[in-house]
C-alpha cells in the first residue's frame, strides 16, 4: 500500500521509513531515519520552503534579534560549559597577591605595580635567593 505523506499520520511515515529498503536509507542509523522522515512528513505538509519565505525571516527585525538574543545566550552557556567553575578560580589567582608582595601606584606609567616585577630573585654571581 503507497504512503500518502499529507494523509498518513506522522508516527505511521516515520514507521514506513524505518522498514523502507530504498537505496537512500542504505547505512542509515534509526535516528536519522526519523530526521528524512518527519523533513518529508512536514514538506508534504507545508510545501517546500521558498527562497522569499526565508529572506523575509532573516529581514523582519523582530526575527534578527532574536536570532541575535539566541546567539548571545548560546555564547555565554557554551563559556560556562567550557571551563566551568575553574576559569573563574584562574582568573581570581591570577589577581591576587603572593606572599610579601605589594602594589603601589605608579604615576608616570598610570597603573598599579608591583614590587616583586622586574626584580631579580635570585643573586647573579652567586645564585642564591633575593631576600
Amino acid at each position: 500500500m503507497p504512503l500518502d505523506l499529507k494523509k498518513d499520520s506522522m508516527g505511521d511515515v516515520i514507521k514506513d521509513f524505518y522498514k523502507s529498503k530504498a537505496p537512500q536509507f542504505k547505512g542509515k542509523s534509526k535516528e536519522k531515519r526519523r530526521e528524512m522522515a518527519i523533513a518529508a512528513k512536514l514538506t508534504a505538509e507545508r510545501g517546500p520552503q521558498t527562497e522569499a519565505l526565508r529572506t523575509s525571516i532573516l529581514s523582519s527585525p523582530k526575527a534578527m534579534k532574536r536570532i541575535a538574543d539566541n546567539d548571545k545566550k548560546n555564547k555565554k552557556q557554551d563559556n560556562r560549559m567550557k571551563f566551568g567553575k575553574f576559569a573563574q578560580k584562574a582568573k581570581e589567582a591570577q589577581s591576587k597577591l603572593k606572599k610579601g608582595e605589594v602594589k603601589t601606584w605608579d604615576p608616570d606609567k598610570k597603573q598599579y605595580v608591583s614590587n616583586r616585577d622586574n626584580k631579580p630573585r635570585y643573586d647573579e654571581l652567586t645564585g642564591k635567593k633575593k631576600n
